[in-house]
């Protein structure tokens, strides 16, 4: 009469397949996850970039008028964008903001840090959306559209900590900037900063607003626009 043993255990071959499945669902369970957070990431920037272009219509609509005893800016309808502005010299953003304020700037202007340090930190690409966030704070319906604004992608820090500031007629204020879920500074485009002296001739009809998307990269495929 013959016995049968039970098998105990699996071979090799059997434990390789199974490995290969685990890594095969691994990698279908990453590349989803990957695929939704992306997306939402760019559903984010998209809303963002909405609520800002909301609170620039709610600023022209509000008809926000300058100061131009000293430069000018009567026919901007909406903030200035100051790109590229450096935190100190002729064309700083301090500078620009003395002037649409009516006002005269200082001999010496520098953005400093709430520790009173000169802020070597500073990165001129930030100037655009900064302003942009000053002027639309100015206008309160546009204020209260910015705070719909998901707090996790406004900053007042630069790439170190620290937080940035501009000192206008003696008073101090947080320069807040809003930055898409890569990290990167939304580029606010309305006029052409390349000309100077600025004048509405070489505004936009309506300002552009850019994410890097990303690649964190301008000018690339992936970029995010107000104008898609």
């Amino acid at each position: 009469m013959k016995t049968y043993k039970n098998k105990i255990g699996v071979t090799l071959t059997e434990m390789l397949v199974v490995v290969a499945v685990i890594v095969v669902l691994a990698s279908l369970v990453i590349t989803t996850a990957t695929h939704i957070r992306n997306q939402s990431d760019r559903q984010l920037t998209e809303n963002t970039i909405a609520t800002l272009t909301a609170a620039l219509q709610q600023f022209a609509d509000f008809g926000y008028r300058y100061n131009n005893s000293i430069i000018d800016y009567s026919d901007f309808d909406f903030p200035l964008d100051c790109n590229g502005f450096p935190p100190a010299g002729p064309i700083s953003i301090e500078t620009t903001l003395e002037a649409a304020f009516g006002l005269l700037p200082p001999a010496n202007v520098l953005i400093t840090d709430l520790s009173g340090s000169t802020a070597f930190n500073y990165k001129p690409e930030y100037s655009g959306c900064e302003v942009l966030y000053f002027f639309l704070g100015k206008v309160p319906q546009s204020k209260k559209t910015l705070d719909k604004i998901d707090r996790s992608l406004v900053t007042d820090e630069d790439d170190y900590g620290n937080k940035m500031k501009v000192t206008i007629d003696g008073r101090e204020y947080l320069l807040l900037r809003v930055i898409d879920p890569w990290g990167t500074t939304l580029h606010y485009d309305y006029y052409n900063e390349e000309v100077f002296p600025v004048t509405p001739y070489y505004k936009r009809t309506f300002p552009v607003i850019t994410s890097a998307g990303p690649d964190k990269t301008f000018g690339t495929a992936d970029d995010i626009s107000s104008k898609d």
